[in-house]
């Protein structure tokens, strides 16, 4: 921290002895770039807001009435508001274009407007055209006519595309009326020529069989996944005995030897007639009835046995398996008599009847077209009275621009601020250099460091009389000097005013 003081008092020092060149530098280049910040040519900025209305009735009409995408319009906004074509019309409008002396001067003004002309969308319903120029007056007829232009180019261009559509569904539906009208009347002249009432559908047909022909393999893999599955269970009920032991005689001897013990245990507790007595007593009879009625064999053989629950589980699910495959064959069998049975119909269907199901086909098919164009023409007719009504989504011109009086370039607030930092950094930074420079002893403590004995210091002798005049110098000087500094303070301080204004 001493040494940082230290350096901060020698730096001090040097802008004290040379005092009145860092002041002059320093008022110097202040000038030099207030004067320069006062010469700029001043820039004018004009914009326009521009939102995006979209009306309720759009949602009302959905599915009815069919209305420009505004979302697509705004994604190509700025190639479509800075086109060529637009910004032509606009200079042609401004009488732009009678100033130019070559269509390549027209070429270059307008690619000079299109970098310049700043285009900034906000959200989805609103963006904001602003440009930047020396005249005031150009900015902001060109922003209000550039928003005017495409405003109402993208009106037009949407109520022609509208009516055009019109025009075109009008055209159609006569059209296919009439082909409609021919293929009725072909019908019609085939069945009397012909003496058909009606007609089997070949198309028809061929759909049923087709789809026999599909449920029958869907059927197939069934049956194999089903046959898969009963090799399974067959498989394990192979390893499956059909009964199981449950209880052996040994077991039995060894359960009433423990139900003893455990009677006795409890009668040292409780009395005979203690529910639990009584219930392992019932317990323990039965399973000595059981013995004695087992005969005089050897006991560790004797078994109890019963069928197996998961044997029989699975025996179940093998009949249910068997059972379904069996149901599904019959279904196959039958779909495949079916399909026999269309193919033979299909085989026999006569040659005039294919021809009477082609002209059906194709009267059918105008027909459909022909409904369609006539729902597509309503939708058209609701469209077209929207864009007539200006109900459609569209865009409004909320703020035009207007005469922009303060200019927004060069920031002289910045710029004076710039000029005095730039001028005390100047002064102080050239001071240094000439310290820097300045190859003379300044102090002892430089001996010292080159390692040069310091015999005796000879003190600064001061002449009053000299140092009197000088203090009166200093005070002369830094006053003229304060007053000029003042004047450029007291411009920053007007123009922060006319600012704020």
């Amino acid at each position: 921290m001493e040494d940082s003081f230290k350096e901060i008092f020698k730096y001090l020092r040097m802008v004290q002895k040379r005092r009145y060149l860092c002041m002059v530098i320093a008022l110097l280049v202040m000038s030099i770039i207030a004067a320069y910040s006062y010469r700029l040519p001043k820039q004018y900025q004009a914009d326009s807001t521009v939102f995006i209305e979209r009306s309720v009735i759009n949602n009302l009409v959905k599915g009815i009435a069919v209305t420009p995408d505004m979302d697509d319009r705004i994604r190509v906004l700025k190639y479509a508001l800075l086109s060529r074509d637009i910004i032509g019309k606009v200079l042609a409008e401004l009488d732009v274009d009678t100033e130019l002396d070559s269509n390549a001067d027209l070429q270059a003004k307008v690619t000079e407007l299109q970098k310049r002309t700043n285009l900034k969308i906000r959200g989805k319903d609103l963006f904001i055209v602003s440009i930047t120029d020396k005249d005031p007056a150009f900015a902001q007829n060109y922003v209000n006519t550039l928003v005017s232009k495409y405003v109402e180019d993208n009106l037009s261009a949407t109520r022609e595309e509208t009516y055009g559509a019109n025009r075109f569904l009008d055209e159609q539906i006569v059209l296919f009326k009439h082909k409609l009208d021919q293929a009725e009347d072909a019908i019609i002249e085939f069945r009397k020529s012909q003496g058909i009432l009606h007609s089997s559908s070949e198309t028809t047909l061929l759909a049923e069989i087709k789809e026999f022909e599909k449920q029958i393999e869907n059927i197939s893999l069934t049956i194999e996944t089903l046959n898969a599955k009963r090799h399974s269970l067959r498989r394990q009920l192979k390893g499956l005995d059909p009964t199981v032991t449950i209880f052996s005689e040994k077991q039995r001897e060894d359960r009433v030897f423990q139900l003893q013990q455990r009677i006795t245990h409890l009668l040292l507790t409780y009395t005979e007639n203690y529910p639990e007595v009584i219930k392992l007593k019932v317990e323990m009879e039965s399973l000595r009835s059981r013995i004695a009625n087992q005969g005089e064999g050897d006991s560790s053989e004797i078994e109890t046995t019963s069928i197996n629950p998961l044997y029989q589980e699975i025996t179940q699910k093998r009949l249910e398996v068997e059972a379904e495959i069996s149901s599904l064959e019959a279904r196959r069998k039958r779909l495949r008599e079916l399909a026999s049975e269309r193919r033979k119909e299909l085989q026999f269907v006569p040659e005039n009847k294919k021809k009477l199901a082609v002209l059906i086909q194709e009267r059918d098919s105008h027909r459909k077209i022909y409904e369609e164009l006539l729902m597509r023409m309503g939708q058209s007719e609701v469209s077209k009275q929207m864009e007539i009504g200006d109900k459609t989504t569209t865009f409004r011109i909320v703020d035009p621009a207007i005469f922009p009086e303060k200019p927004v370039s060069p920031n002289m607030i910045k710029m004076l601020l710039m000029a005095i930092v730039g001028g005390v950094g100047c002064g102080v930074g050239l001071v240094i250099l000439l310290d820097m420079l300045d190859g003379s002893v300044k102090d002892s403590g430089q001996l010292q460091d080159l390692g040069v004995e310091v015999l005796a210091v000879i003190p600064t002798i001061t002449d009053q009389a000299h140092a009197k005049g000088q203090r009166i110098k200093d005070i002369l000087v830094f006053t003229l000097g304060g007053i000029y500094f003042s004047g450029i303070v007291g411009l920053l301080a007007w123009e922060f005013l006319k600012k704020m204004a």
